[in-house]
């Protein structure tokens, strides 16, 4: 049998659960980061005694942020991750993705001009990496798919889009 003959026509499929994890992990350091922005607001709003109509609206903006990291880290990057689809075939890729609005993108293979993966501390650390398909019209990214399937389907995206071994990167 020939290699076309063995390859598959379309890869496709959904982020894995590791992917739940790095979502979470990263938006809980963003998060953290603004709830010490925060956090520092109430202190000086105490130390310097401002008005009180003031401390009472940095209270409020400490529990506003806070319920919100937690509904976002529990609940939105559980969904994220659900929700992120991707079909790449012979004349297209499709990706579909999004909580709250949803985003169905299409581009043809003929548009595609690189083909890069990036892999950043918390996707190392789960053995995952993000593939950005670059166009003219911008970039688009698979998220957090695992790394050895990462490479696989990078080199056939390059394959389906005829793209030169040095803007596969």
């Amino acid at each position: 049998m020939s290699d076309i003959e063995t390859t598959p026509t379309s890869f496709s499929g959904t982020l894995p659960i590791e992917a739940r994890t790095v979502f979470r992990l990263s938006s809980a350091i963003f998060y953290l980061i603004g709830l010490v922005i925060t956090g520092g607001l109430v202190a000086a709003a105490l130390y310097f005694d401002w008005p009180t109509w003031l401390q009472y609206t940095m209270y409020a903006l400490l529990a506003i942020d806070l319920i919100y990291s937690v509904i976002d880290i529990v609940v939105f990057q559980k969904w994220k991750q659900e929700r992120f689809t991707y079909d790449v075939k012979p004349l297209e890729i499709r990706l579909h993705h999004g909580v709250i609005t949803t985003n169905d993108v299409l581009i043809p293979m003929t548009k595609v001009q690189y083909v890069h993966a990036q892999q950043g501390p918390l996707l190392r650390k789960y053995g995952l990496q993000t593939i950005t398909i670059g166009t003219a019209a911008g970039s688009h990214d698979i998220y957090a798919i695992e790394e050895s399937f990462a490479k696989t389907l990078r080199e056939q995206i390059a394959v389906y889009a005829r793209i030169e071994e040095e803007d596969v990167v």
